[in-house]
């Protein structure tokens, strides 16, 4: 920029398709936007522009820039257009020779799109300069972005034709972003690698940055919305980056290869979001230079970053390597062509869309050359398996043959064990016959003893009765009638039978036949008892009395029951029921022999009750054992019916008693319940149905 004023010239003495005009814009700040047209036209503070594409750069203010246009040609309709689609007001100022106002055209993002005369991104302003004839013109710019001036004049042909081929170029370029995008997401889909959705993220924000910077997002997306519209390019500069870096630690495994960047980039983002935020409360210079130094660092970081990656003998590195330094170059063109350092052509207008496109198609050939990489691992690795394979199914058959022969011989040591289990099993269900038949004979004994012992001490003094009544006869038998002594012996007969207690004798006599005659009656009871009870034809399937059975069975367990437990019976009216009474009559045993044990471990001074009812319903008998024993807890209640369980010190139950009356309740298509509470008691309660499909008990 000069520091002297000379204002420049615009001349037009032919007819060419279109002039740049940068070189002859003179520049004034008004920082305080404060100056009025005619103000600004008089102003003489202008600074001659030397450069083919002005940066302004930025101002809180306005610029002003003024030029002048000679027409030396017949034709008086020109456009002046701004290659600039990110600015937010400029105004166009049109003056006489004289300084007269002669026209006014406001355009820009802050102003609607639908009002613009060319429904272009770029600004296009129509002017009229008579042939022969000399304008001066004045451009108010306002924005809060950088400012950029690349400035023509041309035909409204020209101008129409090189836009159409401009947007046809993007449509191009866009399209191949599209498809690109296509591609990678269907691969995406196919192998679910993570790395393909992260770039199809990264080519969709580098298109739509894109599309930001070349105005169509303005023009097609948010026309009539200048805040997003002025802020649009900030945030998806920030998103590029974002994905980038994203895609880059998934597709270059950084954890793996550059481990410090890898835990670098939570700062990255955070700085980028930071970014964000700070566009969307203002866009200035600071946000602006603290977005290009954020964008900066990030190209830088990776590009040391995939040069890392790559020395580290990653292949896939190495096409990441190439496509960012195509996307960097490019970028470098491109600000240089704004800086006006090169001449603007059509490679230098669209670097940035070249290298953004060059590298979009190397980074998915990158991708798929990925898929060569996993495919030739995996054969690698499906090699080395099936050889895996191979030898440890050589290892494996011999485990499996020495297995075999292990199982084999296990099988027979199981095979002589389990013979061994069903002798013991056996064995111990006899020990458990046993045992019942030996406290039903030491019942049996004890019962029996009783009346025997009557009888047997009865005996001796009914022989000395009987002996003292033999001898009275005897001396009866020894009296004479003629005998003159018969008085005298008759005297001695009587003093006999007053030293013998006579009439006391034949009292006791009649005493000591009806004990021997109650014992005879308890002995046959017991015997009677014990015929009930045993049942020797109890393979027999036949109608019996519950009751019966019942009171059968509480005769020869009397001696077991203490004598302050009472026992109570409610033996109700029962139909004969089908069944097999021994079998039946042994599972009332075991039941009854446990409630006895039950109350003899309870060791308070209370009185006990062991009570039995008997009662039908619904064709139906139920019989219920109720003590008032030491009861059980809900985990022995769970197992007491399960073979060898038992609560019992060793040596005194095989854990059998009980396995054995559920087995005996379920031959007979019976249930039983058990109810019990510790320190309550236990409450066991049969029911047998009155007759016994035997077919269907044996299915």
């Amino acid at each position: 920029m000069s520091t002297g004023y000379s204002q420049a010239r615009v001349s037009i003495i032919n007819k060419k398709d279109h002039f740049i005009i940068g070189r002859s814009l003179s520049v004034m700040e008004d920082i305080n936007a404060k100056f009025t047209p005619r103000d600004a036209f008089l102003n003489q503070s202008y600074k001659t522009l030397n450069t083919k594409v002005p940066n302004l750069g930025f101002t809180k203010g306005a610029f002003w820039v003024k030029f002048k246009i000679e027409n030396q040609i017949p034709d008086t309709n020109f456009i002046l257009q701004i290659n600039q689609a990110l600015l937010d007001e400029v105004i166009l100022y049109e003056f006489s020779v004289i300084g007269k106002q002669l026209k006014k055209t406001v355009l820009g993002e802050k102003h609607s799109f639908s009002e613009r005369k060319y429904k272009d991104q770029y600004l296009l302003f129509d002017i009229t300069i008579p042939s022969g004839s000399e304008h001066t013109y004045l451009l108010k710019i306002r924005s809060g972005e950088q400012i950029l001036l690349p400035v023509q004049i041309s035909s409204l042909t020209y101008a129409l034709e090189i836009n159409r081929n401009r947007d046809l170029l993007f449509g191009i370029y866009f399209g191949i972003i599209l498809v690109m995008m296509a591609y990678n997401f269907f691969i995406f889909f196919t192998v679910k690698d993570t790395s393909y959705l992260f770039y199809v993220f990264y080519i969709f924000f580098v298109g739509f940055t894109q599309a930001c910077l070349e105005g169509y997002s303005l023009k097609f997306l948010w026309p009539e919305n200048f805040w997003i519209a002025s802020r649009s390019v900030y945030f998806s500069t920030s998103l590029v980056c974002v994905s980038s870096i994203l895609f880059l630690q998934f597709f270059l495994h950084t954890r793996e290869y550059a481990p410090r960047f890898d835990k670098f980039t939570k700062y990255i983002y955070l700085t980028f979001i930071i970014i964000i935020v700070a566009n969307s409360i203002a866009v200035n210079k600071y946000t602006h230079n603290l977005t290009q130094f954020a964008v900066g660092a990030v190209s830088f970081s990776i590009l040391i970053t995939s040069i890392l990656v790559f020395r580290r003998g990653y292949r896939p590195a190495k096409f990441f390597l190439v496509a960012w330094i195509i996307l960097i170059i490019g970028i470098f063109v491109f600000v240089l062509k704004d800086a006006g350092l090169i001449e603007a052509n059509i490679l230098t207008t669209y670097t940035l869309q070249i290298g953004s496109v060059i590298e979009v198609i190397l980074l998915s050939l990158a991708l798929a050359d990925r898929i060569n990489i996993f495919k030739k691992e995996k054969e690698e690795s499906q090699l080395a398996l099936v050889k895996l394979i191979t030898e440890q199914n050589i290892v494996l058959e011999e485990k499996v043959n020495q297995r075999t022969q292990e199982l084999g011989d296990k099988n027979i040591e199981l095979g002589v064990t389990l013979e061994h289990l069903k002798d013991t099993q056996s064995q111990l269900v006899v020990a458990e016959k046993m045992a019942s038949l030996g406290q039903l004979t030491a019942g049996i004994a004890h019962e029996i003893n009783n009346p025997i012992n009557f009888v047997s001490s009865n005996i001796k003094p009914l022989q000395m009765d009987i002996s003292d009544i033999l001898e009275v006869l005897n001396k009866y038998e020894g009296i004479e009638f003629e005998d003159l002594k018969q008085k005298e012996k008759l005297q001695e007969i009587v003093e006999f039978k007053k030293e013998i207690e006579y009439d006391y004798l034949k009292i006791e006599i009649n005493a000591l036949l009806a004990g021997i005659e109650d014992g005879a009656k308890r002995t046959a009871e017991i015997v009677k008892g014990l015929k009930n009870f045993s049942h020797l034809d109890r393979s027999e399937f036949k109608l019996a009395d519950i009751n019966l059975g019942i009171e059968s069975t509480l005769i020869l367990l009397r001696s077991s029951i203490s004598k302050d437990t009472e026992v109570v019976l409610n033996l109700g009216n029962l139909p004969m029921v089908e069944c097999f009474p021994g079998k039946l009559n042994q599972a009332f045993m075991n039941i009854l022999n446990n409630a006895i044990q039950a109350i003899g471990k309870e060791k308070s001074t209370k009185k006990h009750v062991l009570t039995i009812s008997t009662y039908s319903s619904d064709n139906i008998v139920y019989v219920e054992f109720q003590d008032s024993g030491i009861g059980m807890n809900d985990e022995v209640k769970h197992k007491i019916f399960e073979p060898f369980f038992t609560t019992k010190d060793v040596g005194e139950g095989t854990g059998l008693g009980m396995s054995i009356v559920f087995g005996i309740i379920e031959s007979h298509s019976g249930k039983i319940t058990v109810d019990s509470k510790p320190g309550v008691g236990s409450k066991i309660t049969l029911a047998l149905p009155l007759k016994l499909d035997l077919e269907k008990d044996l299915l």
